[in-house]
C-alpha cells in the first residue's frame, strides 16, 4: 500500500476544470491528455460526476458575466478547490470559471492550459482573449485564429472520423479510480461520453417509425423553434417527436416534451432518435455526431435575446463548411428543411476523442 501511494505521488497532479454543456463535454473528449495523471475533474453541477466513472471530482459554482454575485462565489469556490488538490496542471476548455482558475493558478505558479471552446469559430471567447496575458498554453481550436504568438493550433475535439475507430475504452475515463461513486441526478440536461456507444442505424429506411428529438439547451428561451416545430408537427402526426424546451416559454400544443433531462434521458432521446434537431450548441452537436445521427441546427440569436452574444451562428456556418451538421439559419429553412427529410442523411461521424495530435500535444505539456 505504502508503494502504491509513493507511485500515486510521483503522477502530475492535474485539475482538469471546465463550464458545464457543450464546455464539459469537450473537457472529456480531452481525457488521453490525462493518462498516467492523478485527475481530478471540477464542473459546475455534482451531477456530473456519474460521467467520470468513479475519478475525482469537485463540484464548484456556476457563474457567468450576467450574475456579478455568483461570480464572486464561483471565484471562491475554484480558488479552495486549487489549494486543497494543489494540480501541477490546470486545464480548462471554459468559460468564466475556466479563467478564474488559470488566474489563480498562475498566482499559486501552477502550470496552466487553456483549450478555447470549439464554439467560437470566429473569434476567441472573451474569457479567452483575457486568458492569453496569463497562460502557459494558451490554444484555439480553429486553425485560422492561431498566430504566432498565440493562441495556438493543434487540433480539436471533433477529432478524425469514426470510421476504423474503436469505440473508446471506458477504462480511458479513468485516469485515477477514487472510493465509490456518490450516484446523483442532476436536474438539468447534461451530456456524457460514458455511455454505450455502439452505433445504431439513423438511416431513415429501415426504422420503424421516424423520431425526432429537439432540444433547445438549458440557457435562455427559443421560442422560435419550439413553435415552428410544434406547428409543423400538427402536419405530420405520424412522425415521433420529443422536444426539450428549457427556458422557451413557449407551450407546445402538439408534441410531448420536458423543460430538462437527466442525463441518461438525454442520451436515450439521442439514440433512439431518427434525426436531432437543435441549437447550434457544442454539447448537442458533439453528442447527436458521436452517435451518428443526422443533426439539424438553427442557431440561437443574441438580438432576439436568445443568446448572449452571436457565437452560435459562427459555429453553425463554419461546422456546415466542414460538412458536420445541416443549417437552418431562419424559420423559412427550418420548415424548408422539417418539409425535405428525405435530403438528410448522417452529417459525419466522430470518433470518442479529441484529435491525436491535440491529445498528444496536451499529455506532453502535462508531464513536463
Amino acid at each position: 500500500m505504502i508503494t502504491d501511494q509513493r507511485l500515486s505521488t510521483k503522477r502530475p497532479r492535474v485539475l482538469a476544470l471546465s463550464s458545464g454543456g457543450g464546455h464539459w463535454v469537450q473537457l472529456l473528449r480531452l481525457r488521453p491528455a490525462f493518462e498516467g495523471s492523478d485527475v481530478t475533474y471540477a464542473t459546475v453541477s455534482r451531477g456530473y460526476e456519474s460521467e467520470v466513472d468513479g475519478a475525482k471530482f469537485r463540484p464548484i459554482i456556476d457563474s457567468n458575466r450576467d450574475t456579478k454575485f455568483k461570480l464572486i462565489l464561483c471565484f471562491l469556490s475554484i480558488a479552495w478547490s486549487i489549494i486543497r488538490i494543489w494540480p501541477n496542471t490546470i486545464i480548462t476548455t471554459g468559460a468564466a470559471p475556466g479563467f478564474f482558475a488559470i488566474f489563480v493558478g498562475k498566482i499559486l505558479r501552477r502550470k496552466t492550459i487553456w483549450v478555447d471552446s470549439i464554439a467560437n469559430a470566429e473569434e476567441l471567447s472573451l474569457s479567452g482573449q483575457k486568458t492569453g496575458k496569463y497562460v502557459d498554453h494558451w490554444l484555439t481550436q480553429w486553425e485560422h485564429l492561431a498566430k504566432p504568438e498565440g493562441p495556438h493550433y493543434y487540433g480539436d475535439v471533433l477529432g478524425n472520423d469514426a470510421s476504423g475507430e474503436a469505440i473508446a475504452d471506458r477504462k480511458s475515463l479513468i485516469t485515477d479510480q477514487g472510493t465509490s461513486t456518490q450516484q446523483t441526478s442532476s436536474s438539468r440536461c447534461s451530456i456524457t461520453e460514458a455511455e454505450d456507444l455502439s452505433p445504431q442505424s439513423s438511416d431513415f429506411n429501415t426504422q420503424k417509425s421516424f423520431r425526432i428529438f429537439v432540444t433547445v439547451g438549458t440557457d435562455q428561451h427559443f421560442n422560435r423553434m419550439v413553435k415552428i416545430v410544434d406547428d409543423w408537427a400538427a402536419n405530420h402526426p405520424e412522425i415521433e417527436i420529443f422536444v426539450q424546451i428549457g427556458e422557451t416559454d413557449y407551450t407546445p400544443k402538439n408534441i410531448p416534451f420536458s423543460k430538462f433531462l437527466e442525463p441518461s434521458e438525454f442520451i436515450a432521446k439521442v439514440r433512439s432518435a431518427s434525426l436531432v434537431v437543435g441549437h447550434a450548441g457544442m454539447g448537442t452537436i458533439l453528442t447527436a455526431l458521436r452517435h451518428q445521427k443526422p443533426i439539424l441546427v438553427m442557431p440561437k440569436l443574441a438580438r432576439l435575446g436568445e443568446h448572449r452574444n452571436e457565437h452560435q451562428t459562427a459555429t453553425a456556418k463554419h461546422l456546415s463548411l466542414k460538412k458536420r451538421v445541416k443549417v437552418a439559419f431562419n424559420e423559412h429553412e427550418l420548415h424548408s428543411i422539417l418539409e425535405n427529410l428525405d435530403d438528410l442523411s448522417t452529417s459525419g461521424k466522430i470518433g470518442a476523442r479529441a484529435s491525436e495530435s491535440l491529445t498528444h500535444y496536451l499529455k506532453a505539456s502535462i508531464q513536463k
